[in-house]
């Protein structure tokens, strides 16, 4: 039996498969990708993806295949250890799935205000506001410049 719905587009497998992907930390301080309904954006960006985005599509096609198989109720009617053991079991046919679903998972979890919190960093953009840089010593620049008028070495 093969799924009907597309993974990407399942709000409740995305939930559930992003909290597998990045779970949230032991204490709660750091919140799982699922709880963050990161879902939709990493769909868009998979979606967008001509080149690669088929990699994750085929291969979240798969987990869902394969939970189906398991338990009629999918992969979000299995247990934890189910659903690990499901994703586990397609990464054979599927090996480059985990570092694709990193590539627009993490840009996205990243980005997130309540993540930034969760790892001390300002809930905001980098800019304008921007960040203290260290004051540029001179002498460093002066030897750049100073290479720069010499010209490229003779060969």
């Amino acid at each position: 039996m093969t799924t009907t719905t597309n993974p990407l587009r399942d709000a409740a497998f995305m939930q559930v498969f992003l909290d597998l992907v990045i779970p949230p930390s032991a204490d709660g301080v750091m919140p799982g990708a699922g709880s963050l309904e990161l879902g939709e954006s990493v769909a868009a960006s998979v979606e967008a993806d001509v080149r690669f985005g088929h990699v994750v599509s085929d291969g979240l096609l798969a987990i869902a295949d394969a939970a189906i198989a398991a338990n009629p109720g999918g992969f979000t009617a299995l247990s934890p250890a189910a659903r690990l053991e499901a994703v586990q079991g397609v990464l054979g046919a599927h090996p480059l799935l985990m570092n694709s679903v990193a590539r627009y998972l993490y840009t996205a979890y990243y980005q997130d205000p309540r993540v930034l919190a969760a790892i001390g960093e300002p809930a905001r953009a980098p800019f304008p506001e921007g960040f203290e840089i260290e004051p540029t010593d001179e002498r460093l620049l002066a030897a750049l410049h100073a290479r720069r008028r010499q010209g490229p070495a003779a060969t």
